[in-house]
């Protein structure tokens, strides 16, 4: 099995690759607009970071393109949720106070990367959110802080997380990324790529 890493400039890239690596798991990282290929992946995992000021929105394009694209399992984390979220008409904004460190989220309703939770402490570390999603986006909890915290695409296996599971640091959410590998894992690669 082989992941896609696209990497925003993620200060926590190395955690996420380690993550991987303790695993045995291959992976390519590319960024943003670099050329590539999605049929021998099985899965894509979009990383935190941030978007060049210059180049923001044609980057957010070529991230709307892929992700319409693709119908391989699709992690996206913090930046990566924000992305996810744009693609599909949500809106962001900047909080008062960023969010940072160890959060308890909530779940309302099953999160499938998350299954027979209702609490997930977690890492969180963003100073922007999602205001709201619109269809075919569902989320499925919320922090004290920021009301969109684990997000699916109702018919696509496309999930987005506001916070970082790559970070170990008092923080359960490697059970995302668990079931997220374990999802990739039972796909074979799409002669289309798709």
């Amino acid at each position: 099995m082989k992941l896609l890493v696209l990497n925003n400039k993620s200060e926590t890239l190395e955690q996420l690759l380690g993550f991987l690596e303790d695993r045995g798991l291959s992976y390519h990282v590319k960024t943003p607009m670099e050329p590539l290929s999605l049929q021998n992946y099985q899965g894509v995992i979009i990383s935190g970071g941030v978007l060049p000021g210059g180049r923001y929105r044609e980057m957010l394009e070529w991230y709307r393109r892929l992700l319409n694209s693709t119908l391989l399992p699709t992690l996206a984390i913090c930046l990566g949720l924000r992305i996810l979220g744009y693609c599909y008409g949500s809106r962001m904004r900047r909080l008062e106070k960023a969010e940072k460190g160890v959060v308890t989220l909530r779940f309302f309703r099953e999160f499938p990367l998350t299954p027979g939770r209702k609490e997930l402490t977690v890492y969180e570390d963003h100073d922007y959110e999602l205001l709201s999603l619109l269809e075919p986006l569902e989320n499925h909890a919320s922090s004290p802080t920021s009301k969109i915290q684990a997000v699916k695409h109702k018919a696509k296996p496309l999930f987005g997380v506001q916070f970082h599971p790559e970070v170990a640091a008092g923080n359960e959410g490697s059970i995302v990324l668990e079931n997220f590998v374990k999802l990739c894992s039972e796909r074979q690669p799409s002669p289309g790529g798709s």
